[in-house]
């Protein structure tokens, strides 16, 4: 792939009425000759994002302009009263190195209420490049049963979503997984930002010597930021079903740390305890949950079993203080700390395919989640 140095604009965000929007595209490629800049596209993108008030876009224009060439559809839902969907149009292009003329994609902004896009049920249809790929990036919890959420979805090849926006974090990872066994391709953005913590999981038990050591697990403490749980669950739902672990019961304890007890049975009929607690945290930055420490123990006394990782951002005091700190392997994890779905977005892009190992784990989070609470 040719290097992206910068993002210009070919055409400015121009207002147009809804009905001449491709008139207005047409008009900014007759404008240029091929040799100058010619018009691509590889996907189209649907963009679904709540009106902030303050101007700023869920994604900023530059991170999806120098994506390959797509053709933008950004939905901009805004509160209040109806008064009909205004129309941007625009095109950006990349610079690139390798080439002298500009390749460039279309940047379409629709902006209403809830009732002024349902009034016109064909318009967003009728704006997607036929026979392209269509991309869903949701920037809310899942709405499902809302006119408007369905309708994209069923528009859609893949449905793009952050859990760690999420309002009720239990409850929409439920739903998630609903759509997913309905048949609808989804990826999460907060999935990836898991990707270091579960590779230097597994790393730990690489070497020859330690690969028995893993199905000797028996014990697991996560803590996060507290203020969203999706990235905690998902991960207890990865380990669990790489393990083979069956979810059995469930205790909330709460408190100050919102501390949650599951109990699983291993392959082989053992008990495995996991305890998921919420850090409060001064600054937590952009991102509402992120992993801070996690722990692997071992009630059979096999140390190769017993590991300790945790961000940089916190150390491992935490996880250390519990005791027995000498019989653990502590690893230090370089988080995706604070990446932002800006730049998640670009990466996920560029994927294509079901996420195999993502829909796994999520239904074993599922199921966790679907226990019936034990008094405590």
């Amino acid at each position: 792939m040719a290097q992206v140095t910068s993002v210009i604009p070919l055409q400015a965000p121009t207002d147009v009425s809804v009905s001449q929007v491709e008139q207005e595209l047409s008009k900014i490629w007759q404008s240029y000759g091929e040799n100058a800049a010619a018009r691509a596209t590889s996907f189209n993108l649907i963009i679904f994002e709540p009106d902030s008030g303050d101007g700023k876009r869920l994604v900023p224009v530059d991170v999806i302009a120098s994506q390959s060439p797509c053709r933008v559809l950004d939905l901009i839902s805004t509160p209040g009263e109806d008064q009909g969907i205004s129309a941007q149009v625009a095109a950006y292009c990349p610079i690139q190195k390798s080439r002298s003329s500009l390749v460039c994609g279309e940047y379409i902004t629709l902006k209403g209420t809830a009732e002024a896009f349902n009034r016109l049920p064909a318009l967003i249809s009728e704006l997607i490049i036929a026979e392209m790929p269509v991309f869903l990036w949701w920037g809310a919890s899942p709405a499902q049963g809302t006119m408007m959420f369905e309708r994209l979805v069923s528009l859609s090849d893949r449905l793009i979503c952050d859990s760690s926006t999420f309002k009720d974090s239990e409850a929409d990872l439920l739903k998630i997984k609903a759509m997913i066994n309905s048949g609808v391709q989804v990826a999460d953005l907060n999935w990836r930002r898991l990707s270091p913590w579960q590779e230097l999981t597994a790393q730990a038990f690489d070497s020859p010597d330690r690969r028995a050591a893993v199905w000797q697990i028996d014990g697991i403490t996560i803590d996060y930021e507290k203020g969203n749980c999706t990235q905690a669950l998902m991960f207890l739902g990865w380990i669990a079903s790489r393990l083979a672990w069956q979810p059995k019961s469930m205790v909330k304890e709460g408190g100050d740390y919102d501390i949650s007890h599951y109990g699983f049975v291993n392959k082989d009929g053992g008990e495995v305890k996991a305890e998921l607690a919420a850090i409060p945290m001064a600054d937590p930055g952009i991102v509402m949950g992120d992993l801070i420490g996690l722990r692997l123990s071992s009630s059979k006394g096999n140390t190769d079993a017993c590991h300790v990782f945790c961000s940089e951002s916190l150390g491992c005091m935490r996880m250390e203080a519990s005791g027995g700190a000498q019989n653990y392997t502590i690893h230090q994890v370089t988080p995706l700390a604070d990446q932002g779905a800006d730049t998640l977005l670009g990466q996920q892009l560029q994927r294509w395919g079901q996420e195999v190992l993502y829909e796994e784990s999520l239904a074993i989070t599922a199921e966790i989640l679907t226990l019936s609470q034990i008094p405590a």
